[in-house]
C-alpha cells in the first residue's frame, strides 16, 4: 500500500507548493508573480492571501501526512529493513 501513499503525498506536497505561487497578492488585488516590482523589499504588510492559499496550504498539510503515514508503517512491508 505505501507504494501508492507516500508518491500520492509526494504529489500533494508539489501541486500545493505550485499552488501557492499564486496564493499570494499585493494590497492593490494584483497577482505577486506579476506585479513584484510593487511589493519591493519592504512591502510584506501589503502582501495578502488569494482563494488559493488556504488551499495550497491544505494540499500540503494532507500530503505531509499521507507521506509520514506511509513512511511511519513501511516497515512492516519490508520485514524490518
Amino acid at each position: 500500500m505505501q507504494k501508492f501513499i507516500i508518491p500520492a503525498g509526494g504529489v500533494l506536497i508539489g501541486t500545493g507548493l505550485i499552488t501557492m505561487l499564486y496564493g499570494w497578492e499585493t494590497a492593490g488585488g494584483t497577482d505577486m508573480a506579476a506585479q513584484i516590482s510593487s511589493v519591493g523589499f519592504s512591502g510584506v504588510s501589503d502582501i495578502g492571501m488569494t482563494s488559493y492559499g488556504p488551499i495550497a496550504f491544505a494540499l500540503i498539510a494532507v500530503g505531509i501526512a499521507l507521506a509520514v503515514y506511509g513512511n511511519a508503517t513501511a516497515w512492516k512491508e519490508t520485514g524490518g529493513y
